[in-house]
């Protein structure tokens, strides 16, 4: 039997927690610098897609925790050191851009899905790169701890593409060395390389390739034995889906007028059935 959402985020809201989501009347939020439009640095506060439900959750924890109060730290993080520090509580809540992987599942928890996402391959138009299999002997960018990463590892070691590989640890610096012509393709998540695209000063010169490496889900990670705040960070996003305030987080960095990137089928069902 599927529960409709507008039930589900009624249930999950009066659920009481076994335990307290947070303690010492703090929680930290994980952001990344350059993982636009999910998280990045806007000035002295972070900003972002996931830093706006992350915000959501914090309220409903805060309220819950009414009148006692709860301050908020922001830690930066990298695509490196992302899992570890959830892992050994330096943050609580992880507001990025992370796919979730079986790898990740085994150290962290997550909640539920706020995006789905391809890895995808963005190249330099007039490149002559068409596809994957075009790859062979070039220099390839992906950041270092993403989910891309293996896949094309994957692709490389069963096609024998002799991939010429550079490791990065930051998105804006990976754009970077495509623009100057440092390497030849950059693999990383659609909507992030879309982005980095149309926002830059020549969209024209860039192509995102059809092929796909992978899709996957991307969601908050949670230190895995803290089932209490998992909790609350699902029923918090359930009752911003039911209200349709989570698909307008989603108009405000997603169809913007430099950047449209409509929601997929995948994030529609499930918000309506998590």
């Amino acid at each position: 039997m599927r529960i409709s959402m507008t039930v589900l985020a009624a249930l999950l809201a009066n659920i009481s927690y076994a335990a307290e989501p947070v303690s010492g009347g703090e929680i930290k939020i994980g952001y990344r610098e350059s993982a636009a439009p999910f998280s990045f640095a806007d000035g002295q506060k972070p900003a972002g897609y996931t830093i706006d439900l992350c915000e959501h959750i914090v309220d409903a924890i805060r309220k819950s925790m009414a009148p006692a109060p709860l301050k908020v730290t922001y830690v930066l993080l990298t695509s490196s050191d992302r899992v570890e520090k959830v892992k050994t509580g330096a943050v609580d809540l992880e507001c990025g851009a992370t796919t979730v992987t079986p790898q990740r599942a085994a150290d962290v928890a997550f909640s539920q899905p706020i995006f789905y996402a391809d890895t995808k391959i963005l190249v330099k138009a007039g490149s002559g790169i068409q596809s994957v299999m075009d790859l062979k002997g070039k220099r390839v960018i992906v950041n270092q701890g993403a989910a891309g990463a293996p896949m094309l590892a994957k692709a490389d070691l069963e096609k024998g593409l002799h991939i010429q590989f550079v490791k990065s640890l930051d998105t804006r610096e990976s754009f970077k060395s495509l623009q100057q012509n440092k390497v030849d393709a950059f693999v990383h998540d659609d909507v992030q390389l879309a982005r980095l695209a149309a926002t830059s000063s020549s969209a024209k010169d860039f192509v995102l390739l059809n092929d796909t490496l992978s899709s996957d889900p991307i969601a908050i990670m949670i230190r895995k034995d803290n089932k209490a705040l998992k909790q609350a960070a699902d029923a918090a996003l359930a009752k911003i889906a039911a209200s349709g305030e989570l698909s307008k987080i989603y108009g405000k960095w997603f169809m913007t007028p430099t950047f449209k990137f409509p929601m997929g089928e995948a994030l529609k069902q499930a918000l309506k059935a998590p």
